[in-house]
């Protein structure tokens, strides 16, 4: 068997060199596009009902998965090092992402029972080393970093009582009354209560305003004049 044979058995193909590190990169960009989804109905002060949730999550999915098909990058593959690209090194266009918003999902569960990534070969793509090494690397980051930003924001909204949460917490449990009036230890949830109430208020609502001033002390200390 000469060199060459035997280096070429033992070299995977391209398709197949960063299959396991792609696969990661959608599992975190499902994720992350999950959140933005939840994100934007609670920054909406929207019902949060199944339906709509899965709606805004999709809507989130699919437009990162056609950043992704511009572009070749997302979140999930930056933070990885790779990017998606066709066999001629080009990125995959916008007609890939749009199908492969479809495929990847099932493609998680494919690649674990089959270990290969059929669906991808269906369309033409694969993934590669970002090229430059780590200036390659940074030069590709402000895009990714503005989908982290949206991330973030997204996280911040999900963790943040909404208008609705606050006032049913301040104004008709027994903890918010003592929340409102100082007379236990302020617990996570109290604070974030109190902060929201307290943005509402110097912001120009009203009904906050008047709620804290007449029945929430602690809070009615913290509103502009």
């Amino acid at each position: 068997m000469s060199d060459g044979t035997l280096f070429s058995m033992d070299t995977p193909p391209t398709e197949a060199r960063f299959q396991n590190r792609l696969w990661v990169a959608d599992a975190l960009d499902l994720t992350g596009a999950a959140l933005v989804g939840w994100g934007a109905v609670r920054a909406a002060e929207w019902v949060s009902t199944p339906a709509l949730l899965g709606f805004a999550m999709g809507v989130a999915w699919v437009v990162l998965s056609c950043m992704g098909g511009l572009t070749g990058l997302t979140p999930g593959r930056h933070a990885l090092g790779l990017k998606l690209e066709r066999a001629e090194g080009r990125a995959p266009g916008l007609g890939a992402g749009l199908l492969r918003a479809l495929t990847a999902p099932v493609e998680l569960v494919l690649q674990v029972v089959l270990q290969h990534r059929p669906l991808d070969a269906q369309l033409g793509v694969h993934a590669a080393a970002i090229p430059g090494g780590i200036r390659g690397w940074a030069r590709s980051l402000p895009l990714p970093l503005v989908e982290l930003v949206l991330l973030a924001g997204a996280v911040w909204s999900i963790v943040t009582p909404t208008r609705q949460e606050m006032l049913q917490y301040l104004d008709r449990t027994l903890t918010g009354w003592h929340c409102c009036h100082g007379t236990r230890e302020a617990t996570w949830q109290c604070r974030a209560s109190l902060s929201r109430a307290v943005r509402n208020a110097n912001g120009g609502d009203t009904e906050v305003s008047e709620f804290l001033r007449n029945e929430c002390p602690v809070a009615a200390t913290r509103i502009k004049p």
